[in-house]
């Protein structure tokens, strides 16, 4: 919008803009076109419409991810949003076009079935399998965790909580994970690389 100037004992002047009255003609054409407060703001929220196509307006990125993580470990979606440097309403609004949460009083109760990349180790080898959410991801994780700490301590009581457990993957197929010793130690001295989703 272009500022009308003025002229002030020979010196342009930009004209001062009414925010208060734009502000306020802003909400009134919202009301005319049956639009909510927060609508006609242009910063709907969650649970309304959203003026502006939803695939477009919320896509994931590592901050997003960041929150997300967050909030699967407990962490409301306001601090996570902050921790992240994502701005809460951005949050709320990738949630909800995900289908991820619902809110439950105060607070977030979040269903993140999205798929993902998880490493799973056959004998002394290292393959990549996709699993159906967010909880047999966070499994894999920690056994890869107590993985870490057998290969320093060789103390085999850290394995047991994972003998006979897995994990089952998109099409269906169980994974067990592998608690050998001899397989594990044999693996860790191969020292492959990090994995990374």
């Amino acid at each position: 919008m272009r500022i009308p100037r003025a002229k002030m004992n020979g010196t342009i002047m930009a004209r001062q803009r009414d925010h208060k009255a734009e502000y306020a003609r802003r909400i009134a054409r919202g009301k005319a076109r049956g639009l909510s407060r927060s609508q006609a703001r242009g910063h709907a929220k969650a649970s309304e419409t959203q003026l502006k196509p939803k695939p477009s307006e919320v896509k994931s990125d590592a901050r997003i991810e960041a929150a997300i993580l967050a909030m699967n470990n407990g962490e409301s979606l306001t601090r996570s949003a902050k921790d992240a440097q994502v701005s809460p309403e951005r949050l709320r609004r990738f949630i909800v076009s995900q289908d991820m949460g619902i809110k439950q009083g105060r607070r977030w109760a979040l269903a993140d079935s999205r798929p993902r990349r998880v490493p799973i180790i056959k004998n002394t080898n290292i393959k990549a399998i996709i699993v159906p959410g967010f909880d047999d991801a966070s499994r894999v994780g920690k056994y890869h965790n107590r993985i870490g700490q057998f290969a320093r301590t060789q103390d085999l009581s850290v394995l047991e909580p994972f003998v006979g457990e897995g994990v089952t993957d998109i099409s269906g197929k169980f994974h067990p994970f592998e608690t050998d010793p001899n397989a594990l130690l044999r693996y860790a001295m191969k020292d492959e690389p990090e994995f990374h989703e």
